[in-house]
């Protein structure tokens, strides 16, 4: 539990960010939601503001009715819309007040009064101050339309600011989202693109194990150590393989070494076995004749069994510089008997001068031995395996195993290297050899072609790429003869 919880950074800051841009989105609903109740209330004081405007102006209007005696009832119209009026100015002061100034208000509202008595008096006494009345009305009138000029600059600056604000917020918010996930991404994708070239390296041969240098740990760091450790048990398996198919080819010609063994031995025995009951009537020079004899067919059948056991033993991969001709000869030794058994015939004409090849020995003979074998399965009759080697101007060695064997049809030849494809019989194969071959042969950088004809013979070109010079061969393949 503990390990899951380290690993666990880029769910938890897509959780974090996903609560980040809820709460700012729910943030703008409160502030739209605000903003629209704000504007409806100002637009409600624009409303109320154009009723008292258009409440003085009636009341001008009845004003002057009054006093040139135009029409009946116009003191009770007066009065009606003077009470109109001073409501609407006690009901509106709160709104009025983040208009215009306090004093302001408290002015109109006196001079409101004023007017009011001074067109009471007039009626009354039939003689009016036209000249106050006028003044204080007009100031009436002018007071209200600044009123809602005021609000209405309000409200416009309002709904710029909300814009502006709105604008920036939501600008904001997508640029901070868009860093964020740039961020995000760009560490998952940088570490995604290692991993996919870590890949192509894998099926190359030449993968580093992948280091993580991100300061946080998180999900990814822990797929690049599951395929470290992917990548390493992989490499297990296939040194495994590598060791089972070489027991497996062993076991294919495993008749011939014993051929190969049978003979020395018998010659020991019977040798010895003259030595035995001849003693006594033997000189001295036979005696020694005989002894020789025997440690002659003692050394040969201990270079068999060296040369088998240099190959089937199991060994840390060492790659050192490698001369192909002797890798070759080597290989050939080890089934010399086999093929002298089944009357194949083996045409060496690799130069001796061909420069070395870095590569480790063990693997290297595992690829001969192969395509040997399968060219031994292709001449159940008999046959030639020609051998043969040169230089390519791409920097490449290439050595060419042909056989006059019953060759592969075109159709089959694209799938040769698939793992688990034969095309031999039930029980006669596990399509791992050449699949193992081509395997080697990248690792060591190189490549692998064939060409084939039914019942005429196959060709494998095997092409690795020449060590750098400077350095002494390797001369550690001597083995014994054949």
């Amino acid at each position: 539990m503990a390990n899951t919880s380290r690993y666990n950074a880029i769910q938890r800051r897509l959780v974090l960010l996903f609560v980040a841009i809820l709460v700012y989105v729910l943030l703008l609903i409160c502030a739209y939601v605000v903003n629209t109740f704000t504007l409806k209330a100002d637009l409600l004081a624009v409303e109320d503001f154009f009723s008292l405007a258009n409440n003085v102006l009636e009341l001008r209007r009845y004003e002057k009715n009054l006093m040139f005696d135009v029409g009946k009832g116009n003191y009770d119209f007066f009065s009606h819309y003077f009470g109109l009026v001073d409501s609407d100015l006690q009901r509106l002061q709160p709104s009025m007040a983040g208009v215009v100034a306090d004093e302001s208000i408290a002015r109109i509202r006196r001079d409101f009064r004023q007017y009011g008595a001074l067109v009471d008096q007039g009626w009354r006494s039939g003689s009016f101050d036209e000249a106050r009345i006028r003044e204080l009305g007009k100031g009436l009138v002018d007071f209200t339309q600044r009123l809602v000029a005021g609000k209405k600059e309000q409200i416009h600056r309002s709904l710029h600011v909300t814009t502006v604000v709105f604008v920036l917020l939501i600008a904001g918010g997508f640029v901070a989202l868009l860093v964020l996930f740039t961020v995000q991404a760009r560490s998952v994708l940088s570490r995604l693109a290692l991993l996919r070239r870590a890949t192509r390296d894998v099926v190359k041969g030449r993968f580093v194990p992948l280091s993580d240098d991100s300061a946080v740990k998180d999900e990814i760091s822990a797929l690049i150590q599951a395929f470290n450790r992917m990548v390493a048990e992989i490499e297990s398996q296939h040194e495994q393989l590598l060791q089972a198919k070489k027991l497996a080819a062993i076991g294919t010609f495993s008749s011939g070494i014993a051929h190969e063994l049978n003979n020395p031995l018998n010659n020991i025995s019977l040798t010895a076995d003259t030595l035995k009951e001849e003693f006594a009537e033997l000189d001295e020079e036979e005696i020694h004749e005989l002894i020789d004899d025997i440690l002659i067919q003692t050394d040969r059948a201990s270079t068999v069994v060296r040369n088998l056991l240099d190959f089937s033993r199991e060994t840390a991969a060492e790659e050192r510089l490698l001369d192909m001709r002797e890798v070759v000869e080597k290989t050939v030794r080890l089934i010399h008997n086999q093929l002298r058994l089944q009357s194949i015939w083996v045409e060496n004409y690799i130069p001796e001068d061909l420069p070395p090849v870095r590569a480790d020995l063990q693997k290297l003979q595992q690829v001969f031995l192969n395509l040997f074998l399968n060219s031994i399965h292709a001449m159940p009759e008999g046959g030639l395996i020609h051998l043969d080697g040169r230089i390519e101007p791409e920097g490449y060695v290439c050595i060419e195993v042909s056989d006059t064997g019953c060759g592969i049809p075109a159709d089959k030849l694209e799938h040769i290297f698939d793992p688990f494809y034969t095309t031999k019989g039930v029980g006669q194969g596990t399509g791992l050899g050449l699949s193992i071959v081509y395997g080697i042969v990248r690792r060591l950088k190189g490549y692998i072609e064939v060409r084939s004809k039914v019942n005429v013979g196959t060709t494998f070109a095997i092409h690795l790429p020449i060590a750098e010079t400077g350095v002494e061969k390797d001369d550690g393949l001597s083995g014994g003869s054949a």
